[in-house]
Formats: structure tokens, sequence, C-alpha cells
């Protein structure tokens, strides 16, 4: 957890690597494609060395993918893979709880899933239960981020921080 990249003091932000044996496993995936391009390259020439190059470029994103969660004073943004992102404002949230540990079997990155979107990247995770889908996201702090949204969530709009939607209706899930 760190500071928000924001000047507003409330924002919070998490971020959660892909965890480091998907990364070993996706970066051998990756050295073993160079390597077979530079054994092809002995072969047919330097042009296929950009084939190697146009996979290390796709890998390398992939390898450093990160899911951010961005707590802030009406709402919480999520963003992986540095473009796909959603905003969740609080008033459309109805329950929040610690998920699922996720890994290479549910996929990384947006994800469609059968009870709503994943913002993925492996590891433990967050369920956003919203009016009309959940949201999954990977959390490497799922505590520390339900503590900081909980307050949020129960406070009036007259308590939140600047202007703010209303909390969640009375006797929802929170």
């Amino acid at each position: 957890m760190t500071s928000g990249d924001d000047t507003d003091t409330a924002t919070l932000t998490f971020r959660t690597r892909i965890p480091t044996r998907y990364r070993l496993i996706l970066g051998l995936l990756g050295l073993a494609v160079l390597a077979g391009t530079a054994a092809a390259a002995a072969e047919a020439g330097p042009g296929i060395l950009l084939t190697g190059l146009f996979v290390a470029a796709i890998m390398a994103p992939i390898v450093m993918m990160q899911a951010r969660i961005r707590v802030g004073p009406q709402s919480i943004h999520i963003r992986v893979a540095g473009i796909f992102s959603t905003e969740v404002p609080y008033r459309e949230i109805t329950a929040i709880s610690a998920g699922p540990v996720t890994g290479l079997r549910e996929g990384m990155g947006l994800r469609i899933l059968p009870d709503g979107t994943g913002y993925l990247v492996g590891g433990p995770s967050i369920r956003i239960g919203c009016r009309h889908a959940d949201v999954l996201v990977s959390c490497s702090e799922p505590d520390r981020l339900l503590t900081a949204v909980a307050p949020l969530l129960s406070a009036g709009p007259a308590r939140r921080p600047g202007r703010g939607a209303p909390p969640p209706a009375a006797g929802t899930k929170v």
C-alpha cells in the first residue's frame, strides 16, 4: 500500500504484481521463445530476430503486469495491465469481502467471469458486490484494503471526505 498518486491525502493506492512464481514461469517461456528465435536466426538469417524482439516486447509487459486499486473519497478505482479500468462508486457497493486466491487457471488481465468481471494478476483478491454484477480484483493486502474502505462505506455523505453519494441502503452487507 502506498499513498495515492494524487494530491488528495484521503486517497490510498494498493498495487499488486503478478506473483513471483508466475513471473518466473512466464519469463522462462519468453526466454525459451527467444532461444528458439536465436536458433532459427542462425539458419534463416537476421530477419527472424525481428520476431524475437516482437515476442520480447509482448512478454515484458505481461510479466510486469499489476493491478492497482485506488481508494478515493467517493469511489474505488481499479486498473489492471495499465489499460483496463473501472470505477465503483460507494453507492453501488452492496457487499465487499476477501475473495479467492486466483492464478494461471483463472487467467490474468481483464476477465469476464460467470458472476461479474475480474481484474486479475493472480494471488489474493477482493470481491466487490455491486447492484448489477460483482467485481473481483487482485489485492495482495485484502484485509488492509477492507479496513480502509469500511469507514467510507459506513459514513454518510456529510462525514465522507468531499461531496459524496449516499451510503449503501440500510440492511445491505458491507
